[in-house]
């Protein structure tokens, strides 16, 4: 057993052997010459081989409130006794109010009667008994230095009762106390005899201490202690691989603000001011300032005014109602990044093109186990003079292979700003299949108010659904976890 043991519990051991008694762990830690957790730290191993028994005591710590060091000489009701004796005996209660205020005379009448101290007659205190609160100012001046006192001595309900008071205050302190059980003495009688040592040193190999001394083997096969080194969200990291699969595949990446207008969020986009997605339950509109500036493109205001009325010159019919600059300017927070896109394509208009962009969208969306109010969504566009529908979706697949989507499936889909439409979905453990992106070509009203000649594709990614396939999630929630313990422990699978 003894070559179980560390060099602090001999230490440990040899001062409750030199103490006989059962002691506080302070008076241990002072005989051991160790600081006072080094000796509860010891306590504990010591404990857990069967060598020592604990016992924590609760002690009640008794301090003088500010309202109590008022009265450390004089407590209100023997101040009241005091000055009814040397007006005979008795006193009106207005003839009091001259020597005390109304709150302590209040207070002294109280447990005066109380003490069966004071009678009251016809407002009239009349001295029945000559009381002194002995005991209570006792308290009140050894608490002035700290004082301890046990549930269990008389003088507690003396110290509840000031505390009811609020001339103590009361606090807990526990008190660890140790002894040796019967195997801790037999193994502590051996113990003076006997050095033993945990940790090798040169000076111990050169004086030769160890040929007398009893080494504590060493547990090879122990393992080493934890280390938690820093480490990046595994969401933030598969929003950084999804950066670098979109990167080799020739894609730049642009990015904007939250803060958008409807125009570049609806109306470059071919989407009616009356349809239902514009409606405040799905779009977060901003207060102040609630109307923005499109000054700068008023020919492209124009051209997607009439394209949305009339079709304009690109062969459609438009939507067929009475379009409002009002509405276009209305400010709001982006309820996807295609508004991005859009904008960018506004500005560079000859192939090839492509560029993609991450970032927060914002909707009214009541939160479950597949939908947030506030998500991430990759957007893309690609440009090119041969662009086909057919391209689009072997493109598609390639960013679901590469990011670790197992299984993926197309469905035919209507967005108001692509045709041909197309949805993607993923099949997620336990769920089933999970709507994660749409795609498409733009719309010709769209490339016809841009001014643009060649086909574009176009893609949102709801990225967090697509996070959940692929880290192996059935929960959106799941991906923004404070558990200390799943951050620590999740292994990236890439």
């Amino acid at each position: 057993m003894i070559n179980a043991l560390s060099e602090l519990e001999v230490k440990v051991l040899r001062a409750l052997w030199k103490l006989g008694k059962k002691v506080s762990a302070n008076i241990l830690a002072h005989e051991a010459s160790l600081p006072v957790s080094s000796v509860m730290s010891a306590i504990e191993l010591l404990k857990s081989k069967g060598l020592v028994r604990v016992e924590d005591i609760v002690w009640k710590s008794v301090r003088v409130s500010d309202e109590g060091a008022k009265y450390i000489n004089e407590l209100p009701e023997e101040k009241l006794i005091r000055v009814l004796d040397e007006r005979g005996g008795s006193a009106h209660i207005k003839e009091l109010l001259n020597v005390f205020d109304r709150k302590e005379l209040n207070i002294a009448i109280n447990w005066a009667r109380k003490r069966g101290w004071i009678q009251i007659v016809g407002g009239v205190v009349k001295l029945v008994k000559r009381g002194v609160a002995y005991a209570e100012r006792d308290i009140l001046r050894r608490a002035l230095a700290g004082l301890r006192v046990s549930v269990g001595e008389p003088s507690y309900e003396i110290v509840r009762e000031l505390a009811r008071r609020g001339l103590v205050l009361v606090s807990d302190i526990i008190e660890r106390y140790v002894e040796l059980t019967n195997e801790g003495l037999k193994l502590a009688s051996t113990l003076p005899k006997v050095t033993v040592i945990s940790r090798l040193s040169s000076d111990i190999l050169k004086r030769g201490i160890w040929k007398s001394a009893i080494i504590r083997p060493y547990n090879v096969s122990a393992e080493p202690p934890l280390t938690y080194p820093g480490r990046k969200h595994y969401y933030v990291e598969f929003l950084e691989m999804f950066r670098e699969i979109m990167r080799d595949l020739g894609f730049e990446e642009i990015d904007g603000d939250y803060v958008e207008l409807e125009f570049w969020n609806f109306d470059a986009l071919f989407q009616a001011q009356d349809h239902p997605a514009r409606d405040i339950h799905d779009t977060l509109q901003v207060l102040n300032p609630q109307l923005g500036s499109l000054k700068g493109i008023e020919d492209l205001v124009s051209r997607v005014k009439e394209v949305h009325e009339n079709g304009g010159s690109c062969g459609s019919r438009g939507w067929g109602y009475r379009w409002s600059l009002d509405i276009a300017r209305r400010v709001i927070l982006r309820t996807h990044t295609t508004a991005l896109t859009i904008k960018y394509l506004a500005y560079h208009k000859e192939p090839p093109i492509r560029v993609f962009t991450i970032g927060r969208v914002f909707r009214a969306e009541s939160i479950d186990y597949k939908h947030l109010p506030e998500f991430y969504q990759l957007d893309g566009i690609i440009m090119e003079k041969d662009f086909t529908f057919r391209k689009l979706l072997g493109l598609l697949k390639e960013v679901a292979y590469r990011i670790g989507v197992k299984e993926l499936k197309f469905k035919p889909g209507y967005f108001p700003f692509t045709e041909p439409s197309v949805e993607g979905y993923v099949k997620l453990e336990g769920i089933g299949w999970v709507e994660v992106f749409g795609a498409g070509l733009f719309r010709p009203e769209i490339l016809h108010a841009l001014g643009i000649k060649y086909p574009v594709g176009a893609w949102g990614l709801g990225l967090e659904r697509f996070a959940m396939a692929v880290l192996g999630f059935n929960d959106i929630r799941d991906l923004f976890s404070y558990d200390v313990s799943k951050l620590r422990n999740y292994v990236i699978r890439w």
